[in-house]
């Protein structure tokens, strides 16, 4: 089977890298090209037309995947006509379980309804995401609910024994939609009662210059971490005593279930895989999105009580040892093209 992806991450390029590896397993015993939507030194619009361009020459492939319906899927969708290709598109946001987050992607949901319509097969990575695929009137039965693959080995193996109860740990990328502004609020509300806590920010981004004069402008400055950009999350997860997550929305959580097969107490935002792996009150504590006092109150909770902390850190280990590991997700993702392509045979 000859494969075209279309995808925003140049790192697939990269065999070395984890999401090469990863590609390399999905795509094991098939025949990949890439479209990549990231030239660094050229303008989006820019690099967009060119993509657009050779989509328009495509020509061979029996299946067109796109890491999401955005500009992604359309970019795919061009390229399958172009190559009378199944197309394959993937929802890593749970984009249509979820109100729109901002302007731009209001005004993008009519090409990825459009897109995902198209589509003869949708992976999504939760049940929250097929859901809100089935509100848009994508059939059930073109959907695959793949969870993002974990290998999660040396994070539930880590020597947690030098940990700080009163850490709290937060590994994000520094954009507007990961909250991190709302957890800055909650961490000085929370601060005000408890002034041993810290806050460790593992993370970039555009908003890190913003985010650092905010702490300052709340008087937390002294006790949060920017940490920037770490290949070593797990040094990190091994010192924290909590484990915190303010999204307004995640496709899945990558760091959180990192984090629960360490053992580490979970209070997270009802987002991605809130709900299906951590749920509130048995294995954390589930807040709304953009809510700083809540999310201030459930990290007192935590803080305040170690028999909490140890039961939550305990039931978030359970929920993630029955996760589909790398090589199941694989196989599920070679499936579900392989679905694609029998259905537009």
């Amino acid at each position: 089977m000859r494969i075209l992806s279309v995808t925003l991450d140049r790192r697939v390029l990269d065999p070395h890298s984890a999401v090469g590896k990863r590609q390399t397993a999905y795509y094991r015993d098939h025949n990949v090209s890439y479209i990549v939507l990231d030239a660094p030194g050229r303008s989006k619009l820019a690099t967009l037309f060119s993509a657009a361009s050779e989509a328009r020459r495509a020509r061979g492939f029996d299946v067109v995947t796109a890491q999401d319906p955005f500009f992604c899927g359309w970019i795919a969708r061009v390229a399958s006509k172009a190559s009378n290709a199944a197309l394959h598109i993937q929802d890593h946001s749970g984009a249509f379980g979820r109100s729109a987050f901002d302007t731009r992607e209001r005004l993008l949901r009519p090409v990825a309804k459009y897109v995902l319509r198209k589509a003869d097969r949708v992976r999504t990575v939760s049940e929250r995401g097929k859901r809100g695929l089935v509100s848009i009137g994508i059939a059930e039965d073109k959907i695959d609910v793949i969870p993002i693959a974990t290998d999660v080995s040396r994070f539930s193996s880590l020597d947690r024994s030098r940990a700080m109860p009163n850490q709290i740990l937060c590994i994000s990328r520094l954009e507007a939609e990961k909250g991190i502004g709302v957890l800055l609020s909650a961490f000085a509300i929370l601060h005000e009662k408890h002034p041993e806590a810290s806050l460790v920010i593992v993370g970039d981004g555009s908003e890190r210059k913003t985010l650092e004069k905010l702490a300052r402008s709340f008087h937390i400055n002294d006790a949060v971490l920017f940490a920037g950009a770490s290949d070593d999350v797990a040094t990190y997860v091994s010192r924290a005593g909590v484990y915190v997550q303010p999204s307004y929305f995640e496709g899945w959580g990558l760091a959180v279930i990192e984090a629960a097969a360490a053992g580490l107490p979970i209070v997270m935002t009802d987002v991605g895989c809130a709900g299906e792996v951590i749920k509130h009150e048995e294995s954390g504590l589930v807040v709304p999105p953009g809510n700083a006092h809540a999310l201030a109150d459930a990290l007192g909770r935590v803080l305040n009580d170690e028999a909490l902390r140890r039961a939550l850190g305990e039931a978030a280990r359970r929920a993630i040892a029955n996760l589909p590991g790398p090589d199941a997700t694989a196989e599920a993702i070679r499936r579900s093209l392989q679905a694609a392509l029998k259905v537009s045979s």
